[in-house]
């Protein structure tokens, strides 16, 4: 069976299912579940390697009960399992965490139950087999979409608090430089300080994101493994 990692504690500024990493780093937290021994260890072999904390469950209902002890950013889950499949772990991931990022996996045969994953939350799904770029392509996106929602809502509270507080321009001002703040500074966690990597998932110039950088005065340096 595979390992069981103990959930690690969060600090200050740090997702409900990010840890920390030796270096500081923080590093996201992915949840396999497949019944296919093959498919775990792979999985978790190229997860582990690409620095996310990663863990394994053979089973639907393994991962229900694991879902209600720890929290995970990803969750890559097969559809088709001998006992809970992967739509039930889909809606037991969005009621435990709205935010968390749900990947399915899938054959060709079962593509229609994959589209209605999506209508469900689902983030996107996979069709087996796949390249190893393309699984760290959809778990990228998914995560910059999370930054962003999560952005989106701190923003809102922002705008609210700032007008409740100052003049609608100034609030509005000071509530739109902590959003940008708050975001490019989760871009440059999850990338490790590759500001090339953070601009492509900002979808702005590298040259751009620099003069942000500049004017918000984050060092992207201390974002490094």
């Amino acid at each position: 069976m595979d390992s069981d990692l103990k959930r690690p504690g969060a600090g200050p500024g740090i997702g409900p299912a990010e840890g920390l990493g030796g270096n500081g780093e923080v590093r996201h937290r992915v949840l396999v579940v497949d019944d296919e021994e093959s498919v775990r260890f792979f999985l978790l072999k190229t997860l582990r390697k690409e620095g996310f904390e990663a863990e394994a469950v053979p089973s639907g209902r393994a991962a229900v009960d694991r879902l209600a002890k720890a929290a995970f950013d990803v969750v890559l889950t097969d559809i088709v399992m001998p006992d809970i499949g992967g739509l039930d772990v889909l809606k037991a991931v969005h009621e435990m965490d709205k935010d968390a990022v749900v990947i399915l996996m899938t054959a060709h045969g079962s593509v229609e139950n994959a589209i209605d994953a999506l209508h469900l939350g689902a983030f996107d799904y996979l069709l087996k087999p796949f390249e190893t770029k393309e699984l760290l392509a959809r778990i990228g996106r998914g995560l910059a979409q999370r930054t962003v929602e999560r952005e989106n809502r701190k923003l809102r509270f922002f705008v609210s608090k700032q007008l409740a507080e100052g003049s609608k321009e100034d609030g509005l001002a000071s509530a739109r430089r902590e959003w940008e703040r708050g975001y490019i500074e989760d871009l440059l966690r999850q990338t490790h300080g590759n500001v090339t990597k953070a601009a492509e998932l900002a979808h702005i110039s590298r040259p751009n994101l620099h003069k942000k950088l500049r004017a918000l005065g984050i060092d992207p340096h201390g974002f490094k493994r």
